[in-house]
């Protein structure tokens, strides 16, 4: 990769500095509770009312310079699929949630390209999966947690940048513009991640059946600035877990329109693959 090429993408990725995190104004105590510095939680009224469920967003927000992001895969571990309570406690996590969507021919592959280190779980590109989560950066230049729109730059031109990440379906792009699904009539739980302008990672979580097009717009008018979104879970699989030493719950999905058009599931899906924190220790 050119010199070049190498510093576009480091001015695409760059991240604003610490004193961005002290100054946001989203870390206000009234909206946001504190399970730890750097890590907050929030629920908010969903883009309108849903005649199933309660109609709520719940968000975890994270400032990434102060947290390690694993990948983590059955394939890389004993091929067993675990819900994301049992995957916390498996691997000494404080967060879970999905690392975008699996096969359902093997139920352990990831539905796009996937890699974490030395370790493929899925080596074959997705045309039109246009997001990038990437983490663990081979660059201390780099922020620890990035979504690169796979529209803006080549996936050949960064895959040597990060030691860890997935493909899924872009929501936001990377310039902060809205991508809207053509398949609009789709209405599910869901898991969604983004970014902001000052850095921080949010992960999104609804249990009321919303189409990603109405959580995109959510998102969009918000004040959070994000710059970029993408889709990584729906339906009953969609699922967060949070194992901070002063607390412990989690959320998981159930309604998919057509295929599982019910609020019926009561309990957490197994899954092959996610997305795990672990507070850094300075």
């Amino acid at each position: 990769m050119s010199f070049i090429i190498y510093r576009l993408l480091l001015s695409y990725l760059a991240i604003f500095q610490s004193s961005n995190f002290n100054n946001s104004i989203d870390n206000n105590s009234n909206i946001w509770k504190k399970y730890d510095v750097g890590l907050f939680y929030a629920e908010f009224d969903g883009p309108k009312k849903s005649l199933i469920s309660d109609s709520k967003v719940s968000i975890i927000k994270i400032y990434p310079k102060l947290y390690k992001f694993e990948l983590i895969t059955a394939t890389e571990n004993d091929s067993v699929l675990r819900t994301v309570e049992e995957w916390c406690c498996h691997k000494n996590l404080i967060f879970a949630i999905n690392a975008g969507m699996y096969s359902l021919k093997d139920h352990l592959s990831g539905s796009g390209v996937m890699k974490n280190y030395s370790h493929i779980n899925n080596n074959r590109f997705k045309e039109g999966f246009n997001s990038l989560a990437c983490f663990n950066p081979n660059d201390p230049n780099l922020p620890n947690f990035n979504i690169i729109d796979l529209s803006d730059v080549k996936f050949d031109s960064c895959k040597y940048l990060y030691n860890s990440y997935f493909q899924s379906i872009r929501m936001i792009g990377g310039d902060g513009t809205p991508v809207l699904w053509k398949k609009s009539k789709l209405r599910c739980s869901m898991t969604i991640v983004a970014t902001d302008e000052s850095g921080f990672v949010y992960f999104l979580f609804t249990r009321a059946p919303y189409s990603p097009n109405e959580i995109t717009n959510f998102l969009i008018k918000s004040n959070f600035k994000i710059n970029s979104a993408m889709y990584l879970e729906g339906g009953p699989e969609a699922s967060f877990y949070i194992n901070t030493p002063d607390t412990t719950f989690g959320k998981f999905g159930s309604y998919v329109s057509q295929t599982y058009p019910t609020d019926k599931n009561d309990k957490f899906r197994k899954m092959p693959n996610i997305i795990g924190l672990k507070k850094i220790i300075n």
